[in-house]
């Protein structure tokens, strides 16, 4: 049998899809997995074992629709369901199963902050729109495995290797997701253990700063200098992440580290907090669940659209207690 999974953005999406993907290889362990994929993820791809072939979306529907169609899959699975992903796949393959986003549902929470979504997270969600399929949500596998050429040892990272540490994530697609500058600022000054600041190019000089502000700790920027699975290396050797509303918050949930989630302007009743069904945890999600201008948005926005921010205005006293 071969299948194909449809996912094209962005990293905590793709990631949330990977227990299904390991589910489906363990239910029909001789099927053969494609995956599509913008090409900026394909990387990402490779920490999930049951995929077996990775194709890079060209930005083309047509010769993507032609690809499609020379491989004769026997199931598409459309997790994106956009117009891109319908227009790639409709009329293309023996069977497709799309899953419902609940995108009128989200803006009518977004809009008039009437919450009709459902209490449960978007990886069972996931399983829902394959309920068709038998798969067994206790999957035995990891859906998320860092490729050994990936690893980082921690000897190279700080000058002592640290019995304990944790990871800070700087980063976020949006700037309303991000943990602002001074609130990072806060929190640090109360870690008293060695801490790996994670993110990307765009994060470097945030990086560098906070590193700057703190000569007297153990402080190592990895912001820019490692790739996203090379981060998650890291990730998975420290005790506990910090971090906003981010795909790091999603890969660590497959770890067993302690996850502190701060948010803004989004929220938890989206389904896409940690997911962490299937072992215990000492998660703790920390929002300003009274704000009435909040969830303004389902992604998030450069700045926030009425000015001030307030949903980021988190007392450092009430993280740092989560932290412990």
């Amino acid at each position: 049998m071969k299948v194909l999974f449809i996912r094209f953005s962005s990293i905590g999406d793709i990631v949330l899809t990977f227990p299904v993907v390991t589910a489906l290889k363990e239910k029909l362990p001789n099927a053969h997995i494609s995956y599509l994929s913008k090409d900026s993820f394909i990387q990402l791809l490779t920490a999930n074992k049951d995929i077996d072939y990775s194709h890079a979306y060209n930005g083309s529907v047509s010769d993507t629709r032609k690809w499609i169609s020379d491989q004769k899959f026997d199931i598409i699975i459309d997790l994106h369901k956009n117009i891109r992903s319908i227009s790639v796949s409709i009329f293309n393959g023996k069977r497709v199963l799309r899953f419902n986003k609940l995108n009128v549902r989200k803006k009518i929470l977004t809009s008039f902050k009437i919450d009709t979504l459902p209490d449960i997270h978007i990886v069972d969600r996931y399983f829902e729109t394959l309920k068709s399929l038998g798969l067994n949500q206790s999957i035995t596998g990891s859906p998320f495995s860092v490729p050994t050429s990936a690893h980082i040892e921690l000897k190279n990272l700080f000058n002592t290797v640290p019995k304990k540490f944790f990871c800070i994530a700087l980063g976020a697609k949006f700037n309303t997701k991000k943990i602002p500058y001074d609130l990072l600022v806060k929190i640090i000054d109360q870690i008293d253990v060695p801490i790996a600041l994670l993110g990307d190019s765009n994060d470097t000089e945030i990086g560098s700063k906070l590193q700057d502000s703190f000569s007297n700790k153990n402080i190592v920027n990895c912001a820019g200098s490692y790739s996203i699975l090379q981060s998650a290396s890291i990730l998975k050797q420290s005790d506990k992440l910090i971090t906003g509303d981010t795909g790091l918050m999603h890969i660590a949930s497959f770890f067993e580290i302690d996850i502190i989630s701060i948010w803004g302007n989004t929220t938890p009743k989206f389904g896409m907090y940690p997911y962490r069904k299937l072992k215990n945890s000492n998660d703790i999600i920390i929002e300003k669940s009274d704000l009435k201008c909040r969830p303004c948005s389902k992604i998030g926005y450069a700045e926030c659209p009425k000015g001030h921010f307030k949903c980021m205005a988190h007392e450092p006293d009430e993280i740092i207690k989560a932290i412990g």
